[in-house]
């Protein structure tokens, strides 16, 4: 039986850098020897682990999954597996995009914690205000993602909420 290629991709919430890949392939191709990820930002640029000096991961053909520590923050990717041959000649290409958000939704519970213990600090407009444009700019990447297969679109909204993560003063 051929080949038929394919993968998932999912952050783990205890390790919000590392992205991990999972081969879901059915069927067999004994040409196949290793595999390649590209993962592509919005802006046509690589993720790669530091260090890295290619535009790639290598991905040993040997196991099934693999775990990259890539994600400092949140990302909207164009994610591409392939499949090669002894040569490193592509047999087989699986393209997804993903939006991972893990950091963002994360920020988003704090603050709910934070309701929790300042029960007052729904009285606060600023507060109430950039938890709704945090909450939304989530919701806009997840969306862009689900209806447009659009990472520059979801990468503006995450750009978004990493702003508002990353001024925290904003909501008091």
């Amino acid at each position: 039986m051929a080949l038929s290629e394919n993968f998932t991709a999912s952050v783990d919430f205890a390790t919000q850098n590392l992205l991990h890949l999972q081969d879901v392939s059915t069927g067999s191709d004994s040409a196949v020897t290793s595999r390649r990820v590209y993962l592509t930002k919005s802006d046509g640029t690589y993720l790669v682990p530091q260090g890295t000096l290619t535009d790639y991961i290598v991905w040993s053909y040997s196991v099934s999954f693999i775990d990259i520590n890539v994600l400092d923050r949140d990302y909207a990717l164009n994610i591409t597996v392939e499949w090669l041959n002894s040569a490193n000649v592509a047999l087989y290409t699986k393209v997804y995009v993903y939006d991972f958000t893990t950091y963002s939704n994360f920020f988003h519970y704090y603050l709910t914690q934070t309701q929790a213990s300042q029960p007052n600090i729904i009285n606060n407009n600023n507060f109430w205000y950039n938890k709704l444009k945090l909450l939304v700019n989530i919701k806009d990447a997840d969306n862009a993602i689900a209806y447009g297969s659009d990472i520059g679109n979801a990468q503006a909204a995450l750009d978004k909420a990493y702003y508002l993560m990353t001024n925290q003063n904003l909501f008091s």
